[in-house]
C-alpha cells in the first residue's frame, strides 16, 4: 500500500461525499473524513533520493509514505525506528465562482516531542480545479477534465451520492480539496534536557519537476 501526499486519486476525490454536495452554487462545501487510522510500524528503508519511507506494520504488511520535497522541520527517520502513527485525510470540494483564481496546494510541517520521543507533523493540502464535460445521473456517472487535460470517467457508487449527481452541470468547475495529515512519534528514542518545537507552516506546494 502506499500513501502519496500531494497526489491522492481524482477518482477518490469525486467519490467523497463532499465533491458533489447540494449546496447552493459557488457555497463552499464542508470537509468529510474519508480516512482515520492509528498504526505502529517499523522502518524499513528510507530513501532520501526518492524521499520515501518504506514501514512495516505490526501484521508484517508493507506501507511506503511518499514524502513532499517542500516538508521540512520533520524528526530524521533511520532503518529500525519504532514509531506510532495516525493517519486522517478529508476531502471537500465546491463550486468556482468564474473567473476565480486556481487553488493553491500547500504543505505544513513541524517537529517537536511528545513525551521525550521525537515527534512529527506533516499536513498537505491538495487543491486542484477540475471541469466538468459530461454527466449521466441515470448511469451514476461524472467526466472530467484536469489541468493537464486529462479526461477521467468516473462512476458514482454510492447510493448515497446519486441524488447529487444532478447538481452538476456541464461546464462547471470544481475545486476539489483533499487533506492527508500524518502525526508519529519514534518510540525507541527519547531525548533528555529542553525541548523544543519548530514548524514550517502554510509553504506553498510546487508543481512537480521544478
Amino acid at each position: 500500500m502506499t500513501r502519496r501526499f500531494l497526489g491522492p486519486a481524482l477518482t477518490a476525490l469525486l467519490l467523497s461525499a463532499s465533491a458533489l454536495t447540494a449546496t447552493p452554487r459557488h457555497a463552499a462545501a464542508q470537509a468529510v473524513i474519508t480516512g482515520n487510522q492509528n498504526m505502529n510500524a517499523t522502518v524499513e528503508t528510507v530513501d532520501m533520493q526518492t524521499r520515501t519511507i518504506l514501514l512495516r506494520d505490526q501484521k508484517g504488511g508493507l506501507l511506503t509514505l511518499t514524502i513532499p520535497k517542500d516538508a521540512k522541520n520533520l524528526p530524521h527517520l533511520e532503518a529500525g525506528d519504532h514509531i506510532s502513527m495516525r493517519f486522517f485525510q478529508t476531502m471537500a470540494a465546491d463550486i468556482a465562482a468564474p473567473g476565480s483564481p486556481l487553488p493553491e496546494s500547500t504543505v505544513s510541517s513541524a517537529k517537536g516531542h511528545a513525551k521525550r520521543h521525537p515527534h512529527g507533523t506533516l499536513v498537505s493540502f491538495q487543491r486542484q480545479r477540475v471541469k466538468v464535460v459530461a454527466v449521466d445521473a441515470a448511469a451514476h456517472k461524472v467526466t472530467v477534465i484536469d489541468h493537464a487535460d486529462i479526461t477521467r470517467t468516473v462512476t458514482v457508487r454510492q447510493k448515497a451520492l446519486w441524488p447529487l449527481l444532478s447538481t452538476l452541470k456541464i461546464g462547471d468547475d470544481v475545486d476539489v480539496t483533499t487533506m492527508d495529515a500524518v502525526s508519529f512519534s519514534v518510540l525507541n528514542r527519547t531525548v533528555s534536557g529542553d525541548v523544543s518545537v519548530t514548524e514550517n507552516t502554510g509553504d506553498q506546494a510546487k508543481p512537480a519537476g521544478n
